[in-house]
């Protein structure tokens, strides 16, 4: 930042600043500095609130009389964070900033690993510090950590705490009991980094409620201990907690008591049974309107009806759902009736509520691949296929026609959001894949549940994909109508097989797939094979390269292989970059080697649309 005690003194100097539209612009630099200098206390005080304490410090001390007596002033507030400074730097801050200001620090950070090594006193935070709202404390231990505590329970401000601990799980029990007596507190983050934590803490009484309203977890705890925690913040309006496993001991259901104020619950990992998740719906808030969490283990999660009963009858005001459930691709995956019956995730319980199915396959931590079921709240992000408008409304509803899944709604929901959610809950999304050699029993084991749940979309986000795998994965899904595929592996591992040849001979003769999109193309022999795998294609959408160019997919199609593709009413040319004469260049291309005779082109945005008559 320019010094503007130094560019006062000096001469005036004319700079010559070239603008967009080249034109000269001379600046005068002592006027800047007038100006500068000539904003408001207030003006200053707002910007002032936006800087760090040291930063700010470096960048306005010393530079006149004016700005000293800013920095003076008693209702300046300081923010201090002390967490990535030198050495040097830290005992400036401790020496110059806080031991004189510490009744004008309203936020403070502080990290324990490199002020013990200089033997900072820094951390005897007492009632002098009484305007400290907000306090961050990384990396102390065990033993500094706790007279610390105990000391900020004087501090009649402070708000916001967030504890950063890596020392002995043994102290958690002391430190919520400390924390817990805080006068004032409304936010408190507890960070542990360790795997496995136990601590005794007792069931709270009549006379030890805390004033917490935004609570984290952030370590792992049994569920009868979360209860326990609970039971000391009767004023709690948001819960987000890292991982809550099953019970350790048996649990007495009325010591979980009622929160009337918790509106939001999120759980990172949610690994206790479902019964006991059931539990705390049903009795920790009748007002709740946000529940997020991830499990896995116990498939019951995945029981439509029991989820329908708990929402309509305990949680009246959830608006909000987002569910995740994971479950491994082994030996061991097993298809039961909650498996059967998925479909029931998409009656007019869950198209009322806005909130739609969605199944993927992908890979867990350990790269194994896994079923990923989750519940989302609808949002308007669009369909895979494209929507875009233009001026020509006979092109829109033809491409809307081809592009959108016709799907309808039980009774007289027939609206356009009820469509699109049934429509996205029939999508498979394959978003990775862990490098195996998939056996008939892998495809034996997924095709019951996708057979089940009527897929209609496959949407493949993998960089690559197999052909053989990709064969083998739309043979499971017989209404398979739609297909997105971000790359095609043509440069194959091994030849197909015998059996893949002739499965793929198969499939192209009864698969139902009439709308196919290519987002990646590398080469020609792609688009072949995908002409050859959908011969009732409808609709074709290919994002062409600077390599293989639109004209180059547009003769190909049309010379080549249209006798085959008798359907294809709608072919859709992406291309990288906008052309004026693109149009144009491909209607010559057309007219002149008789490609085709009844045709309509037009250019929306990027994308090419040629649609057969």
């Amino acid at each position: 930042m320019m010094q503007p005690k130094c560019l006062s003194v000096e001469k005036t100097r004319t700079f010559r600043l070239l603008s967009n539209k080249n034109k000269i612009i001379h600046v005068d630099l002592k006027k800047i500095t007038n100006y500068f200098e000539n904003l408001s206390n207030e003006l200053f005080y707002e910007i002032f609130d936006y800087l760090e304490g040291y930063k700010l410090y470096k960048a306005f001390s010393n530079l006149n009389s004016r700005f000293q007596a800013l920095l003076a002033c008693s209702s300046l507030r300081l923010k201090i964070d002390l967490r990535f400074y030198s050495e040097g730097t830290l005992e400036y801050c401790a020496n110059s900033i806080i031991a004189p200001n510490k009744d004008r620090i309203i936020s403070l950070s502080l990290a324990n690993n490199i002020l013990y090594q200089l033997n900072f006193t820094i951390f005897n935070i007492d009632a002098t510090f009484n305007r400290l709202e907000s306090l961050v404390l990384e990396s102390i231990k065990s033993n500094e950590l706790i007279p610390l505590l105990i000391s900020l329970i004087s501090l009649p401000r402070l708000s916001s705490l967030e504890i950063y601990y890596n020392e002995d799980s043994k102290e958690l029990s002391n430190i919520y009991q400390i924390v817990f007596n805080f006068p004032m507190l409304n936010y408190y983050k507890l960070s542990l980094f360790v795997a496995e934590a136990s601590y005794p803490l007792s069931i709270a009484t009549n006379e030890q409620f805390s004033t917490i309203k935004y609570l984290i977890i952030d370590h792992c705890c049994s569920f009868d201990e979360l209860i326990t925690i609970l039971s000391y913040t009767p004023q709690l309006c948001r819960l987000t907690c890292e991982q809550v496993n099953e019970s350790d001991d048996n649990i007495v259901e009325d010591a979980l008591k009622m929160i009337c104020s918790l509106k939001r619950v999120s759980f990172s990992k949610f690994y206790a049974e479902f019964d006991e998740l059931e539990m705390f719906l049903r009795k920790v808030s009748p007002h709740l309107e946000v529940l997020c969490f991830n499990s896995c283990n116990d498939v019951t999660y995945l029981d439509a009806n029991q989820w329908e009963r708990i929402i309509s009858k305990y949680l009246s005001h959830l608006n909000k759902l987002e569910f995740k459930y994971e479950e491994s691709i082994d030996e061991e995956l097993v298809t039961t009736i909650y498996h059967e019956n998925l479909n029931e995730f998409k009656s007019l319980f869950w198209i009322k509520r806005q909130w739609f199915f969605k199944i993927a396959i992908d890979t867990d931590f350990w790269d194994n691949n896994i079923i990923v079921y989750t519940i989302h709240s609808y949002s308007k992000d669009g369909d895979i296929f494209e929507k875009y408008n233009g001026n020509d409304q006979s092109f829109i509803n033809d491409i809307s026609h081809n592009m959108i899944e016709k799907s309808i709604a039980p009774d007289q929901q027939e609206s356009s959001t009820s469509s699109t959610m049934i429509s996205e809950s029939n999508h498979l999304n394959i978003i990775d894949l862990s490098y195996f050699q998939p056996n008939e029993t892998y495809y034996d084991m997924l095709s019951p549940i996708l057979t089940n749940l009527s897929i209609t979309c496959l949407n493949i986000t993998l960089s690559t994909i197999f052909i053989g795998t990709l064969i083998d994965f739309i043979r499971c899904l017989p209404n398979l109508d739609s297909l997105v595929i971000s790359s095609l592996e043509m440069l194959q591992p091994r030849c197909l097989s015998i059996e893949e040849t002739r499965n793929f001979r198969l499939l192209s003769d009864n698969n139902k797939i009439t709308k196919v999109n290519l987002k990646q193309m590398n080469d020609l022999e792609e688009v072949q094979f995908f002409l050859d795998l959908c011969p009732r294609m409808t609709y074709f959408e290919v994002n062409c390269t600077d390599y293989v160019g639109p004209e180059n997919v547009l003769r190909f199609i049309l010379m080549k292989n249209i006798r085959y593709i008798r359907n294809l009413s709608l072919l859709c040319l992406k291309v990288s970059r906008t052309n004026l004469n693109i149009v144009d260049n491909l209607k010559h291309t057309i007219d002149f080697e008789q490609l085709c005779h009844n045709y309509t082109i037009k250019q929306i945005d990027n994308r090419i649309y040629l649609r057969l008559t």
